[in-house]
């Protein structure tokens, strides 16, 4: 499991990067990938990885955290009442 996180922060940080690469003038050619501008076509397709990895990111972090919750609920929830 711990594994999968770090693969998944490893894809995360390397989409975040290529989505910065035409700011700095890589990727940055006026080239067409199917009548898409090149820096378009690789800030779409990184997005679409990263929208993938949250939704893998979901049953790897918050579906835990839930059932940690469930098992020991926080105290300070229940003296408001």
């Amino acid at each position: 499991m711990k594994r999968m996180r770090k693969l998944l922060w490893l894809v995360i940080c390397v989409c975040l990067v290529l989505t910065w690469l035409p700011y700095f003038g890589f990727f940055n050619s006026p080239n067409l990938i199917g009548f898409i501008p090149e820096p378009l076509a690789l800030t779409l397709i990184c997005n679409v990885i990263l929208t993938l990895c949250v939704l893998a990111m979901y049953p790897l972090y918050f579906i835990p955290f839930v059932n940690k919750l469930n098992e020991k609920p926080m105290p300070w929830g229940k003296d408001d009442e």
